[in-house]
C-alpha cells in the first residue's frame, strides 16, 4: 500500500529545521573518537545493519533493567546533526520502529510497518508539514486538530488518531517521533552541530579536541554520582530543546 507515502509526498514541507539526533551511551565515546563515524549495527526489526536517528526529538531510549549506578558509561549522550543528513536516509518512518509492536494495535491487521515508509527522497519536513502547523507543534506533539480523513484513507486516519491520542491504547512520545534509518556508515566531521552529555565528558581532552575538529558545540548536563540511566533522557531532551531555541529553530 502506498497510501501513506503518497499523502506525505504531496504535502508541503514545514518551514525551518530541527536537525537529527542520535542517542547512545557514554561507553560509545571511545569508538566515536577513534572512528569519527556512526557505524550500522544489527537491527532485529528489519534484519539489516542500520544507524538509527530521529528528527528533532531525541526519542531513543534503551531499556534499563536495574536501579541507580555510578558508572558514567551508562549515562546518555546525544549528537545533534544537520538536517541534510536525512538526505542519506535508507528508510524513514513516522514512528519508532522498535516500539511498533506496542502500538500496532492502533492499525488494522491488514497494515504492516512497511505501509508507513516514506518515499525515497522525501524529507521528514514533509511529514511534519502533513500533520503539524509548525515545527514547534511537532516538538510538543500537537498535531492540527480537528481533521477528518475519508474511510478509504485508513492508514492516514489511523496514524492521525495515534498521534492525537484518539485511540484507547496508551503510548509514549515515540509513536510520533520521526525515525530516520541509514544503512551505511555516517562520517561525522562537518555533520555534527552539538554534542549533549554529562558535564564530565567535556573534561576529557580527546572529546574536546574532537568537538573542535567537528566544529560542534558542547552542551552539558549535571549528573549526580549515583543516577538512573533512563532519567537522563529527560535531561537530554531539555538540553536539545535549549539548543534549538538558542538557534532560533523553536
Amino acid at each position: 500500500m502506498t497510501q501513506f507515502r503518497d499523502f506525505i509526498s504531496s504535502a508541503t514541507p514545514a518551514d525551518g529545521q530541527l536537525g537529527l539526533t542520535h542517542v547512545t551511551d557514554c561507553a560509545r565515546l571511545a569508538s566515536l573518537v577513534q572512528s569519527e563515524k556512526l557505524e550500522p549495527r544489527p537491527c532485529n526489526v528489519f534484519g539489516e545493519n542500520l544507524v538509527y536517528l530521529f528528527y528533532g526529538r531525541p526519542a531513543y531510549r534503551r531499556p534499563w533493567p536495574g536501579d541507580a549506578t555510578s558508572n558514567l558509561d551508562y549515562a546518555r549522550i546525544c549528537l545533534i546533526m544537520r538536517d541534510a543528513v536525512a538526505e542519506r536516509a535508507h528508510r524513514i518512518l513516522p514512528f519508532d520502529s522498535g516500539g511498533y509492536q506496542r502500538y500496532s494495535g492502533a492499525f488494522h491487521d491488514t497494515l504492516d510497518i512497511a505501509d508507513f515508509e516514506l518515499a525515497k527522497g522525501d524529507h521528514p519536513l514533509k511529514l511534519v508539514g502533513a500533520f503539524y502547523a509548525s515545527l514547534e507543534d511537532y516538538w510538543t506533539m500537537q498535531p492540527i486538530q480537528p481533521r477528518e480523513f475519508p474511510a478509504t484513507q485508513n492508514a492516514i486516519r489511523s496514524y492521525y488518531q495515534l498521534i492525537t491520542g484518539g485511540l484507547a491504547e496508551a503510548f509514549d512520545d515515540r509513536c510520533a517521533a520521526i525515525e530516520v534509518q541509514l544503512n551505511e556508515a555516517l562520517p561525522l566531521e562537518g555533520e555534527v552541530l552539538a554534542v549533549v552529555g554529562p558535564n564530565q565528558i567535556f573534561d576529557d581532552p580527546a572529546v574536546t579536541a574532537l568537538l573542535d575538529k567537528w566544529g560542534a558545540e558542547p552542551r552539558g548536563y549535571r549528573l549526580t554520582h549515583m543516577f538512573n540511566p533512563p532519567e537522563t533522557s529527560a535531561r537530554l531532551t531539555a538540553e536539545v530543546e535549549r539548543f534549538l531555541e538558542d538557534r532560533g529553530w523553536l
